[in-house]
């Protein structure tokens, strides 16, 4: 069975009794060497290329992804239920633009509990939402950005540049991803920028870096962090492409103990891919 977006749905197998599970989490090969190394040897590579010319009144960008939201207090355990979501975006300098959101059919790791599911608020009623915004009004609008820019090229000034942000979950990897799409809202990153960020991330304890393809056929580098609790390891990945250091996706994924979630592990949380990145002129135009 293929579910929104090509990804397969584990199922049964040989008569197995049906778990409650998500599509599977993505397979990272690690890189040969050190991360460090390999995340520092991308950077020089990319901050040698030239700059791209900001052509377009508005940054054009689609997105496709989807987040695991859970229920607790329901009969049975924990319902969970996901949407897939296609986000297409237009936004100009003055921080204005148009946003449009398309939902697809959910994921219920347990088909049993749609109904609990459904009833907990989980999935929204709509298939479609297309809001436009004035200036200065678009969402998430990246206001704590707006106090920070110009943002660095020098390693050591963006890592104290970042530290000035609450990053989700304290994890560097969505300060930097969240910097550079706040960045290139209105037009290319400075390839110098994606370099500088390149090398915090090197800077950085603990990170592990791979490769990998993602769910649209697309082969990434990952860069990941993890937290372990109660023998519950979380796995947080932010991808780049690996010709030009820009963020395109990323992956939140569970390992070992399930938590309270009741789902089989390991387990896919969310998921956010990158489809199209390119300057428009109007807010209707697609690339």
């Amino acid at each position: 069975m293929v579910l929104n977006g090509g990804l397969p749905w584990p199922g049964t197998n040989a008569g197995t009794p049906a778990a409650a599970v998500t599509p599977p989490v993505l397979s990272l090969t690690p890189v040969q060497g050190k991360p460090a190394d390999y995340l520092n040897q991308l950077a020089d590579r990319v901050a040698e290329l030239p700059a791209e010319h900001d052509e377009g009144a508005y940054q054009y960008t689609k997105t496709w992804g989807w987040w695991l939201h859970t229920a607790a207090d329901v009969p049975g355990g924990a319902a969970n239920a996901a949407v897939p979501t296609i986000t297409e975006t237009w936004i100009d300098k003055r921080d204005s633009g148009r946003r449009l959101s398309t939902y697809g059919d959910p994921i219920f790791p347990d088909p049993k509990q749609e109904q609990a599911a459904r009833d907990a608020g989980l999935v929204a009623g709509k298939k479609i939402d297309d809001d436009r915004y004035g200036a200065g009004k678009f969402p998430d609008a990246g206001q704590t950005w707006q106090g920070i820019e110009p943002f660095s090229h020098n390693p050591d000034q963006l890592a104290g540049q970042l530290k000035q942000v609450n990053w989700e979950g304290g994890m560097i990897i969505f300060g930097v991803s969240d910097m550079l799409h706040y960045a290139e809202r209105s037009g290319p990153v400075d390839p110098k920028l994606r370099a500088a960020a390149l090398r915090v991330l090197a800077d950085t304890p603990g990170l592990k870096v791979s490769t990998a393809t993602t769910w649209k056929g697309r082969h990434v580098v990952a860069v990941t962090q993890e937290k372990t609790w109660h023998g519950s390891t979380e796995r947080n990945s932010i991808f780049f492409t690996p010709d030009t250091a820009y963020p395109v996706g990323s992956e939140e994924a569970l390992f070992g103990n399930a938590r309270q979630l009741n789902v089989r592990v390991p387990a896919t949380l969310a998921v956010t891919e990158t489809i199209e990145r390119r300057p428009v002129t109007t807010v209707q135009e697609r690339p």
